[in-house]
């Protein structure tokens, strides 16, 4: 602008993840590469047959789980952008505008490949999610009460194994922030930043090797990720308290030069605990009835409201089990609620510093330090239990951030 008062200032880079060596030794560990099968009670020249009962099995079954690595691999990979420009108002007052963002791909999960097929048997997925007829009135399609597989092991789509939890490098996620601040240095007293951000990350999963809710869709899970803040202000500042600053001799060693400092955030909550999986159910039935393995949520109906109470953190009414696959429930018995479909609770903190340092010879001082930390006692909500169907469902159990206050002294010399 011709003043040297304005910086344009932005960046780019796209960086690439080595493998890393769990993607390795989960895999190494497991059968093919390692795996003992054991036999209890069998004659060592007979495996299959029982010394205790004499019962012998019909065909030797070791069923087993492992974890593989899915053929294709690549390696993770982010693009990290910003732009901004930066302004002096007035000498030592800057104000700051950007945008930060990244997009990333090829991010790894873990995805269970070895369920029943998609396309089982009505009937089957009815014994095999309701084995223990939990569900009132259930009825399998072909009119009898749901019974117990005698080994569901047989339906598999792999035979001769349990679990395979296979690793991919799969998914993809994205950040987007605004951002803002005022930033002012030794001014009337006072140093000082005071910060605004508005952002959304949306993922399929946000941590390292997390496994994906639904093995057949993965958009099931794309949601705001377990990271995702939208609304952030912190602040944090230095005064130099003016009393007693003309005085000299002895009041102004005791009451003058006594310093605050502090912080100040106030943002708003993760999803759902920051599970990465959302709401979940605790009942006694699997709606999908495909064997496990997998991470159901229940129905959600309408716009979440939050009544924000320590018993009553959200509006539970809105939530609802979902009808089972077998009786025409749809999405396979998934529900319908997203991972990100309840908000927890924010955060709003203040921490405060009172310190002086007093001259005691020329060489030597004492300084005095009264600090507290959440200042004014606020209550901090924490995690609270999203589970339908849990004695706690909506409610919250537990807090964090306690008031501390602390006295310090240190002598130099």
């Amino acid at each position: 602008m011709g003043n040297g008062k304005t910086v344009l200032r932005g960046g780019f880079g796209t960086f690439f993840e080595r493998e890393q060596g769990n993607d390795i030794y989960n895999a190494a560990t497991a059968p093919p590469f390692a795996f003992n099968p054991s036999a209890t009670n069998v004659y060592v020249s007979t495996p299959s047959t029982s010394w205790v009962t004499g019962n012998t099995a019909a065909l030797p079954f070791f069923a087993s789980s492992l974890t593989n690595l899915a053929a294709t691999y690549k390696a993770p990979a982010v693009a990290q952008f910003s732009l901004g420009i930066q302004h002096e108002l007035k000498p030592s007052m800057i104000w700051v505008i950007q945008y930060v963002g990244n997009l990333a791909w090829h991010q790894n999960i873990e995805r269970h490949i070895n369920n029943f097929p998609i396309t089982e048997d009505l009937n089957v997925r009815c014994n095999a999610g309701d084995g223990g007829d939990k569900y009132t009135g259930d009825t399998c399609p072909n009119g009898t009460a749901p019974s117990s597989l005698a080994n569901s092991n047989l339906y598999r789509t792999y035979q001769g194994f349990t679990d395979i939890n296979q690793e991919e490098n799969t998914t993809n996620g994205n950040y987007n922030g605004f951002q803002t601040g005022l930033r002012v240095q030794n001014k009337w007293g006072l140093s000082g930043e005071l910060d605004y951000t508005y952002s959304h990350e949306i993922d399929l999963t946000t941590y390292d090797l997390a496994g994906i809710s639904n093995p057949w869709n993965y958009k099931y899970d794309k949601g705001s990720g377990a990271l995702d803040r939208r609304h952030i202000v912190s602040a944090n500042y230095v005064y130099n308290l003016p009393l007693f600053a003309k005085s000299t001799g002895l009041v102004h060693s005791i009451l003058g030069g006594w310093e605050m400092a502090g912080t100040i955030i106030d943002e708003s909550g993760l999803n759902s605990s920051g599970n990465n999986q959302g709401p979940g159910l605790s009942i006694s039935y699997d709606p999908i009835g495909l064997v496990g393995n997998y991470t159901n949520r229940p129905n959600v109906s309408g716009k979440m409201s939050y009544p924000k109470t320590r018993l009553h953190w959200f509006d539970t009414s809105k939530f609802s089990a979902p009808v089972p696959a077998w009786l025409g429930g749809p999405n396979q018995g998934f529900g319908s609620s997203g991972k990100d479909a309840i908000v927890g609770p924010g955060r709003v903190n203040f921490t405060t510093s009172l310190y002086k340092s007093f001259a005691l010879t020329e060489r030597a001082h004492f300084e005095l330090r009264f600090e507290s930390f959440n200042t004014f006692n606020h209550t901090e909500f924490n995690n609270f239990n999203n589970s339908l169907g849990a004695s706690q469902f909506g409610q919250i159990t537990s807090t964090q951030d306690p008031r501390n206050l602390e006295l310090g002294g240190k002598f130099v010399f």
